[in-house]
């Protein structure tokens, strides 16, 4: 796929009478001035329909006595550059398309072309479209933090207050969650909800969710709550697996508010309507159980839910974007249950599918759960491991969690290994 070229009227001309190996008088005839090609040719003067009229009157003119086909016509020289960069962008688009499906370089190599075109034109229509479909590849190779810029870019193109926009916001909410960034996606899903009061059921479902979702990970529970609540009447006899979506977070958020209660009372009811389905939903409900039974100090209830999540996670999609969440809670779970082979197992297995989705803040919360099972267990080598998974998210991210900063210094003080200590120091100095 090649670059592509503007040329000018004025140029467009030149090359005509090249091609054809005319002077300005031949093209001007009698009728218009040699003058006024001459000014058009160097840009000085608009190039009019009638003007071009004529110019091709007698091209055809001059061309017929020497026996010489014309390739070109009328538009083609009257086409503006404006025009011109409109068709070439519409090629690009097309390219996009067609390179989205490679994970190599190919779509970043012709991405970065386009751009370096869209500096001298600003078509926002396409430069918009472009950037969306940007985006949309961002996401489907996983670089939420990419992905992200594009449609931020797109959205930078657009009016905010359209309704065209709301499209471009359920995507940006999307990517806000998977970086963790979950106050900018509480004020995307908020300023949709409160500004497009005619919004569909559907997208204000989404929006409602998304950012019941952040709230959750905010810890607002009862603002969380407030929003699964007003999603519930609009599903409940529509879609019964998005109506169990909705219970099982809600479970969550009465269990992290402490009642414990009344979120195994709503998971009980949530197994219920699952029937014996051996689903992800299922599993994500017994995981919650089996976290609740944790806070009622119920071990063996715990070891129970688990055992049974055992036997069936590995029925799960590997693509599922709540394997790695599944995995990680199993892990935290057996820690408690002083099982560090089996915290060790499920810990590592959802690391390494956070890092292949780039879930940033599950990557942290991964690496100090690890940490402390290594400390407990003495090896140093393995908490080494983990420092080094630690400096390589640093760079991804650009910055240092002051958390595992602070957990990897008091454990290689209490194993009194000043030299890693150092090794943190020294690190730590790049993000000043």
């Amino acid at each position: 796929m090649s670059t592509y070229e503007i040329i000018s009227v004025g140029t467009k001309l030149k090359n005509l009478r090249r091609k054809y190996r005319l002077n300005q008088d031949d093209l001007a005839g009698n009728e218009i001035t040699r003058n006024l090609i001459s000014q058009i040719e160097h840009g000085k003067a608009r190039l009019t329909k009638h003007a071009a009229e004529i110019m091709f009157k007698n091209l055809k003119e001059i061309c017929s006595e020497k026996n010489i086909e014309i390739d070109e016509n009328i538009e083609y020289l009257l086409e503006d550059e404006q025009s011109q960069a409109n068709k070439i962008l519409e090629k690009y688009i097309e390219e996009l398309k067609v390179l989205s499906v490679y994970k190599d370089d190919s779509f970043n190599n012709k991405l970065a072309e386009i751009e370096n075109f869209l500096i001298k034109w600003n078509l926002n229509d396409k430069k918009t479209y472009i950037f969306e479909l940007a985006g949309d590849y961002f996401v489907s190779i996983s670089d939420y933090y990419k992905s992200s810029l594009y449609y931020e870019k797109a959205r930078a193109l657009i009016d905010m207050y359209s309704k065209d926009s709301i499209g471009l916001f359920r995507k940006l909410s999307m990517v806000y969650f998977y970086m963790g960034n979950f106050n900018q996606n509480v004020k995307c899903c908020e300023f949709v909800l409160n500004w497009f009061t005619d919004i569909s059921d559907e997208y204000r479902c989404i929006f409602l969710f998304n950012s019941a979702l952040c709230y959750t990970e905010l810890k607002d529970y009862e603002r969380a709550i407030e929003n699964f609540t007003k999603i519930e009447p609009m599903l409940k006899d529509t879609n019964k697996s998005k109506y169990c979506d909705i219970l099982l977070q809600k479970a969550i958020c009465f269990h992290c508010l402490g009642d414990y209660k009344k979120s195994l009372e709503i998971n009980s009811k949530l197994l219920e309507l699952l029937n014996d389905d051996v689903s992800e939903q299922r599993i994500l409900v017994l995981i919650n159980m089996s976290e609740t039974y944790q806070k009622l100090n119920d071990a063996k209830k715990v070891e129970e839910y688990l055992n049974i999540i055992r036997t069936n996670v590995n029925k799960i999609s590997s693509t599922s974007k709540h394997l790695s969440t599944i995995y990680f809670d199993m892990g935290k779970q057996y820690k408690w249950l002083k099982d560090s082979t089996n915290a060790e197992k499920y810990c590592l297995q959802s690391l390494e599918i956070a890092k292949k989705y780039t879930h940033q803040f599950l990557i942290s919360d991964i690496i100090l759960e690890l940490i402390d099972i290594y400390f407990e267990d003495g090896n140093a080598e393995k908490i080494t491991e983990m420092k080094n998974e630690f400096f390589i998210l640093s760079a991804q991210e650009n910055k240092m969690n002051p958390k595992i900063l602070v957990k990897l210094v008091y454990c290689y003080a209490k194993l009194q290994d000043l030299h890693s200590i150092e090794d943190v120091y020294s690190y730590s100095h790049k993000f000043n």
